[in-house]
């Protein structure tokens, strides 16, 4: 294996050549996605944010995560790499050298589950732990609460979108307890599913949580989430989670789902997705005040990623996609700039959607959305020269 010194961020590593050449690179003998550098700029930005503390990467490979919070994050003052690789982790002491934080560091050869439920005694829980797979967080979401002191931050990466955008129902119910849907605004809800299924599995233990911040980016949901502890805050947590339901013949979408089958709209039959997180994904503050940490060190694919979520608890867990109203309205699609003026000249929020491609979310009901593409739609036809 050939280790070549590559910089991300402020942080020197050493990752395998043929994991800068190969897409996906590959996963033997040890791996580094150098794709996940916006994942890891976020952690940084966030880490640093909340005062930074002890960091626990879980699945450090060659410690591209816990050597940059080391060495970026001037608060962090412990961080433990976790990983059943020693090659891996050999990668990752070389990093920490050549940055030099070593005496920051802490190694533990070991498996990521095992290792968190280790930490779940007073004095040994972590400020902030990363757990961060290949496919499904499910079977760490626990142990990575158990793991994390009052107070501090979980972040969870979820890889298997498909399973959590509804492409596989019935995974995401052996997996999360929750039924996805495969629609417009699937991202958003497969968000939403995790963040449940988190909520869900604290309160076994005790433990509430209270999102901070999430994001869906290319293949991955990733999730922060700050932990409560207390039977009190589990309860408050679960107040948190409910149901949405949506149309699959106009488009329109409800929650919480009032167990009425029947569409309001149309008389169609529902799709209900759930449990999910019903309440806030954004912590407002704490999110600015980490977009400026990213901006100001150069960290601008993460500055966005930050910003696109200022306001989004403004607006309903669900998003409008205009060209596929278009294409339910048999119209041709037409400028969201167009839409956008049509529902904000009538009182109504609107902003972009931070968790899917295209679409946006706003507090104006399915109708008047509706209304306002028509608008939009004839005032274009209008507008086009008549042929003589």
């Amino acid at each position: 294996m050939k280790l070549i010194r590559h910089k991300e961020g402020g942080t020197v590593l050493l990752v395998p050549d043929v994991s800068l050449s190969q897409d996906p690179p590959p996963t033997s003998p040890v791996f580094f996605n150098p794709a996940a550098s916006l994942n890891r700029d976020v952690s940084v930005a966030l880490a640093s944010a909340s005062g930074g503390g002890t960091f626990c990467d879980s699945m450090a490979g060659v410690g591209a995560r816990g050597v940059r919070v080391a060495n970026e994050v001037k608060g962090a003052t412990e961080v433990t790499l976790v990983d059943f690789n020693e090659k891996a982790l050999a990668a990752a002491r070389r990093a920490a050298a050549a940055n030099a934080v070593s005496r920051k560091l802490r190694f533990a050869v070991s498996e990521t589950g095992s290792f968190l439920f280790s930490r779940f005694g007073r004095g040994q829980k972590f400020d902030f732990v990363d757990v961060d797979p290949f496919g499904s967080p499910a079977r760490y979401l626990q142990a990575g609460i158990s793991a994390t002191a009052d107070g501090g931050i979980l972040s969870v990466t979820a890889t298997d979108t498909a399973v959590l955008c509804g492409v596989h129902r019935a995974t995401c119910l052996r997996r999360y307890g929750s039924a996805p849907l495969n629609n417009r605004f699937h991202h958003e809800t497969g968000v939403r599913i995790l963040l449940a299924s988190m909520a869900r599995q604290g309160a076994a233990i005790d433990a509430g949580i209270e999102p901070v911040a999430a994001h869906s980016t290319r293949h991955y949901i990733r999730i922060y989430a700050r932990v409560r502890a207390g039977a009190s805050a589990a309860e408050a947590s679960l107040e948190g989670v409910g149901t949405i339901s949506w149309c699959p013949a106009c488009g329109d979408a409800l929650a919480p789902h009032d167990g009425d089958p029947a569409c309001g709209v149309c008389g169609g039959k529902l799709k209900v997705a759930g449990p999910l997180w019903s309440g806030k994904v954004v912590d407002e503050k704490l999110v600015e005040d980490a977009r400026k940490e990213a901006a100001a060190r150069g960290l601008y694919r993460g500055a966005e990623v930050l910003g696109s979520l200022a306001g989004v608890d403004n607006f309903p867990p669900w998003s409008f996609d205009i060209a596929e109203v278009c294409s339910r309205l048999k119209a041709p699609t037409v400028p969201e700039l167009e839409v956008v003026r049509r529902l904000t000249g009538g009182g109504y929020r609107v902003m972009r959607t931070p968790f899917e491609g295209e679409g946006l979310k706003t507090d104006a009901p399915y109708g008047d959305v509706v209304e306002a593409v028509k608008s939009a739609s004839s005032g274009a036809a209008a507008a086009r020269p008549r042929s003589a």
